[in-house]
């Protein structure tokens, strides 16, 4: 029997999820542990091999994300990085670009760079717009910055010439006598991590990359031996930013993609609940231990973009379109010297966690501000495995929160809740109205392990139809990993005028681009494999490229065509405004290439209308229309499709908590999803 096993590793919490070919799931939950997250991983499958009876050796795929790139990042743990550029241009990592944090500040600091100016050098070198070589490089220049970057203890090492799009010759030289000389030195060049148009994304891009190598390469090296040790046998795979899995031995080389592992696999499973459930517009609600990932699905497609910002700095790789906010089950709330209630961004993380963790926190969360309210059983947290403290809580907000704003306990425990929700919903707003797409068309669909507990009052406030609760939410992620496919994005720039392409050229560089791909995609376990042709295409002399499809598998003027046309379109939508006689010009055109491995069967429910659930179980919890108030608490496992629950409920799983408010109801449909919607007051 096939069996794939999915591994996020979270801030708080690593989740461990198995599904087998007969659609049924198994999960654990364990601490993470962030000196070496490797050993949470670990810590994971040892957990269900013993209490689920997973033996490692009978995995067939294995697949996991962590936020080890993304901390490191933000942190700035990382390792002394050094950046070879084009003579003339060490300034450009100082330098870049016009965008500025925040335009009326005059006071404000640009982030720091992730390679210092003192770790820049310079070599005579140059290529121009056409890839033409004007200055040759010298092997006695390449010798000369090479002793500069050993001698300056870097282990890690980018390099970014001008215009090596199209011609990556030098750097590629450089690379290869970097390797001859010091093998132990990471080395990333720009013409294979950002072959794109912009010298300063592409120079921070490529240091990003370098920078996180030699973490990456350490990372992955623990998990091979843990994998040994453990006895699993399988294919072992790394989930990137773009919502596909690449092989761990790629992984190192590919750091940049990342950077959003962990977030991706949760936007990756919500676009197959789209596909399945007929609610094909969802945003996600990925609310961890601390922070909070939301997304936006639209006709069960979630966007990807090709250049970010990470710290204030651009980021050009293939990734979701995920904004984070620093919103999360431990974000601490306090009362600041306004007198005004805050929540996060700070957190109590795993270490101490929240107050009712009973590990050393004595600062109220927004977990404990659950707890208080009574929506979280202190007995049944994690199944009954790990019981949290009431009092504890209690303390934390009357000490912190009530005592200060005169209110009682339960009040300030609300309105941290309220303030957090508050913030969430902007954060809901930003990947909505803020692109264009009105969130009354959408469901709310949360996940982690606190989503479900604040997504209906988060969809109430941002006017959303309803929420759509998945099947184990509290995992929902490692479940996305678990189904990941191969995926490889490719570009090449071709900067040119709509009117002046030679169509056979053009077919051409798409050609060689799924042939790059297709070298990496079948040693590395695929079926199968799906191209996605696209181009990315803007206004003569515009920044505002947007990507649009080649339909079909030949290129021909009706093809190039019709994609100009969708660009009109879309540029209408995504700006406001068009120009259909506009001179259009393809910035570059790239391949999306999707790798098919074991097909993952999330199984359903199976029955027919509408039943009302019923249960014995009742306790009080605290709502804003109803004060303290009996509440019928329902086991999640024991509601069938077509179950009907009227608010206020409680339902209950071993990973998450499914609050049902006053005025709403909820109803399982035949995919065992939670549709909660809302009644008219």
């Amino acid at each position: 029997m096939a069996q794939r096993l999915g591994i996020d590793v979270g801030g708080t919490f690593t989740d461990v999820v198995v599904v087998k070919d007969d659609g049924t799931v198994a999960v654990e939950k364990v601490p993470s542990t962030p000196g070496d997250p490797s050993q949470g991983i670990f810590d994971g499958v040892r957990k269900i091999e013993a209490s689920r009876g997973i033996v490692p050796a009978d995995i067939t795929i294995f697949a996991q994300g962590s936020t080890v790139a993304t901390n490191a990042l933000l942190e700035f743990k990382l390792p002394k990085t050094a950046l070879i550029v084009t003579a003339g241009f060490a300034d450009v990592l100082e330098i870049g670009d016009q965008v500025r944090i925040d335009a009326f500040d005059l006071r404000v600091d640009r982030p720091a760079s992730y390679v210092t100016r003192d770790m820049v050098f310079e070599i005579e070198e140059r290529v121009d717009r056409l890839g033409n070589v004007i200055t040759e490089m010298t092997d006695e220049a390449v010798d000369a910055a090479i002793d500069a970057v050993v001698a300056s203890g870097a282990e890690a090492l980018a390099v970014c010439f001008l215009f090596s799009f199209r011609n990556p010759e030098h750097e590629q030289r450089v690379a290869e006598r970097m390797r001859e000389r010091a093998p132990g030195v990471e080395v990333a060049i720009s013409s294979s991590v950002a072959p794109e148009l912009g010298e300063y994304g592409r120079a921070n891009t490529t240091a990003v990359s370098a920078t996180l190598q030699p973490l990456i390469a350490r990372y992955m090296n623990r998990i091979v031996q843990g994998c040994a040790e453990v006895g699993l046998t399988s294919p072992t795979y790394v989930m990137q930013s773009n919502g596909g899995v690449m092989s761990i031995g790629e992984a190192a080389e590919n750091a940049h993609r990342m950077v959003l592992s962990g977030p991706a696999g949760g936007v990756l499973a919500a676009t197959k609940v789209a596909g399945t459930s007929g609610q094909r517009n969802l945003i996600t609600f990925d609310m961890g231990g601390t922070s909070t990932d939301i997304a936006l699905i639209a006709d069960a497609k979630a966007t990807l973009v090709r250049q970010t910002e990470f710290d204030h700095k651009p980021l050009l790789v293939p990734q979701f379109d995920i904004h984070t906010i620093g919103s999360g089950g431990g974000s601490l709330a306090r009362v600041d010297e306004s007198g005004l209630l805050r929540v996060g961004p700070e957190s109590a993380g795993a270490q101490p966690g929240p107050a009712s963790y009973g590990r050393g926190g004595t600062r109220p969360t927004t977990t404990d501000a659950q707890v208080v309210l009574g929506r979280v059983d202190p007995d049944r947290f994690l199944g009954g495995e790990m019981k949290l403290d009431l009092e504890a809580a209690r303390t934390a907000v009357q000490v912190h929160i009530a005592d200060l704003l005169d209110v009682s306990v339960e009040e300030a425990a609300l309105g941290i809740l309220q303030v957090a929700d508050t913030v969430m919903a902007k954060g809901v707003r930003v990947v909505s109205v803020n692109r264009g797409f009105d969130p009354r068309d959408f469901h709310v669909l949360p996940f982690g392990g606190a989503g479900p507990m604040h997504a209906a009052s988060v969809a109430q406030a941002v006017g959303a139809v309803g929420v759509l609760v998945p099947q184990n939410p509290g995992i929902f992620s490692a479940l996305g990993m678990a189904g990941a496919d191969l995926k490889y994005d490719y570009t090449q720039v071709i900067d040119e005028a709509v009117l002046n392409l030679d169509i056979e050229s053009l077919q051409s560089v798409i050609e060689s681009l799924i042939e790059k791909s297709e070298t990496r995609l079948l040693p590395a376990g695929a079926e199968q494999i799906v191209h996605v042709r696209q181009a990315r295409m803007r206004y003569a002399w515009q920044d505002n490229d947007l990507v649009v499809p080649f339909i079909g598998d030949t290129l021909t003027e009706t093809v190039v065509a019709d994609a100009v046309d969708e660009f009109h379109r879309r540029h209408q939508f995504e700006f406001g405004h068009s120009d259909p006689e506009g001179l259009v010009e393809i910035a570059a055109v790239g391949i999306e290439s999707t790798g098919l491995l074991l097909e993952v069967n999330l199984g359903g429910g199976d029955g027919s209308g509408v039943y009302t659930a019923e249960t014995d179980v009742v306790r009080p919890v605290y709502f804003e229309e109803t004060k303290w108030v009996d509440t019928p608490i329902f086991e999640r496992a024991s509601l069938l499709p077509g179950a009907f629950i009227e608010g206020p409920a409680i339902i209950e799983e071993r990973e998450a908590t499914t609050v049902v408010p006053p005025f709403s109801t909820a109803e399982v449909d035949r995919h065992l999803n939670i549709a909660i919607t809302f009644v008219q007051h």
